[in-house]
């Protein structure tokens, strides 16, 4: 018996535990084999691509965002049925006789009710193009118009009231600015895009989700440079998605296809009148640009533009951005070589020459300007050439006389951009508009 410390009391007992497993064990986690489901946000964000695509192009013009987007909804093996809307009586004609399947409504948009037109969550995508007019520019600083720069207040009215799934506007990049007007119908720097943030508020303030860019038609497959503003607007599940350009102004990595340029789509049958020839001489200016054109081109033909301060392009680069202009404001000049013999005449650089002799019988080119051993060919671009460089197809009709059509022309959408916007926001896909291009 151990002895005791003095002082210490008696022994304490000893309380003896017993560490055991507990009784409920945490069960084991398995791996899950079985397929995978879709992502429930993922499927909704997506429009039902089991049902036609119900859509409306509100300032439709002759078509050019309707052929875009028809064809999109085409590409993915769907019908679209599709409501135009157009104040301009001319343009409803070209539209109905392009897409005679279409319903059409030649009105103002004010005197519309876009709830008797739709029912409660029928339409999938509202398509807008505002007057663009009083907000570029192009203008040069002439005064601009309240009233006609607020056709945009007409989108948010038809989404509040059909709240469409997709929503997508086009206009000038200086849509952007937008903003009130002083006393003397120019825009208040100090304002400047005030009225255009409040715009966008109104969206966001029904559920709608905003994002916009700038997006130039040539990388998307349009033989032009136009540059235009895209406002997409979206709510529920879907995402705001942009196309991934299907064309590369260089050569890049992805092996991406060149710009399409004017050569494309200027019909070369069609000649012009010899500028020496003329009864008319032509202005002094637009000399001036042809010469300028011999001097940095050489004896190829170019484009000539005679708006905006004018300047001159090589044809291998794409149209610029075309107008409502008369005549659309663009020429193509298209030099010649003289033949000097018995009957010759001017023969075309595109051709080879004819047998050479020991005579001379070509005539010496200098790109002077001062002589006439170089003949010079000179004409306006022609509607259908116009309707190419914007993207509409091949054999698209137009109603009006010539400058009626070339205002048709110069209001419209570029097709292929219109054709990628749309992909895009169907698929959810960024990249879907180059799958269904090469496709095509």
């Amino acid at each position: 018996m151990p002895q005791q410390r003095q002082g210490s009391g008696p022994p304490r007992p000893c309380l003896l535990v017993r560490l055991q497993p507990p009784r409920h064990r945490l069960p084991r986690r398995r791996l899950d084999l079985r397929p995978l489901r879709p992502n429930r946000s993922e499927t909704e964000a997506r429009v039902s691509l089991s049902k036609p695509i119900v859509a409306a192009d509100l300032f439709c013009g002759a078509g050019g965002t309707s052929s875009g987007l028809v064809q999109a909804v085409e590409n993915l093996g769907l019908s679209c049925h599709l409501t135009a809307v157009n104040h301009w009586p001319r343009a409803v004609e070209t539209h109905a006789l392009n897409h005679p399947a279409a319903r059409h409504l030649c009105a103002s948009l004010d005197s519309l009710n876009p709830r008797e037109l739709f029912r409660a969550d029928e339409l999938d995508i509202l398509w807008a193009s505002p007057e663009c007019t009083h907000h570029s520019r192009a203008r040069g600083g002439k005064p601009m118009h309240d009233q006609s720069r607020a056709t945009a207040w007409c989108v948010a009215r038809w989404a509040e009231a059909l709240r469409p799934g997709i929503v997508m506007i086009e206009n000038v990049p200086e849509f952007q600015e937008w903003g009130p007007l002083g006393s003397d119908g120019k825009p208040l720097q100090s304002r400047k895009g005030d009225i255009f943030r409040a715009w966008v508020d109104s969206l966001r303030s029904m559920g709608y989700r905003v994002d916009w860019r700038e997006l130039c038609a040539a990388d998307f497959g349009d033989p032009t440079t136009r540059r235009r503003l895209f406002v997409q607007a979206v709510r529920g599940r879907r995402r705001i998605v942009w196309p991934e350009p299907t064309h590369t102004q260089d050569a890049d990595l992805w092996n991406r296809p060149r710009w399409k340029s004017a050569r494309d789509v200027i019909d070369w049958s069609h000649k012009g009148a010899s500028i020496f020839d003329r009864k008319r001489p032509l202005a002094a200016r637009t000399m001036d640009r042809i010469w300028e054109g011999l001097r940095r081109y050489g004896i190829t033909p170019t484009l000539v533009c005679m708006e905006h301060g004018g300047r001159v392009l090589p044809i291998d680069a794409p149209v610029p951005t075309i107008t409502t202009a008369r005549a659309g404001a663009m020429a193509v000049v298209e030099p010649f070589v003289i033949e000097y013999y018995g009957t010759g005449g001017a023969r075309p650089i595109s051709e080879p020459l004819p047998t050479v002799t020991t005579h001379d019988r070509f005539a010496l080119v200098e790109v002077d300007g001062k002589s006439h051993r170089l003949d010079i060919r000179f004409r306006m671009l022609t509607p259908a050439e116009l309707a190419g460089a914007q993207g509409f197809p091949s054999g698209y009709k137009f109603t009006g006389t010539k400058a009626e059509q070339v205002k048709q022309i110069g209001n419209a959408v570029p097709c292929g951009l219109s054709r990628a916007l749309v992909t895009a926001a169907l698929t959810q896909n960024s990249g879907a508009a180059t799958h269904y291009q090469t496709a095509a």
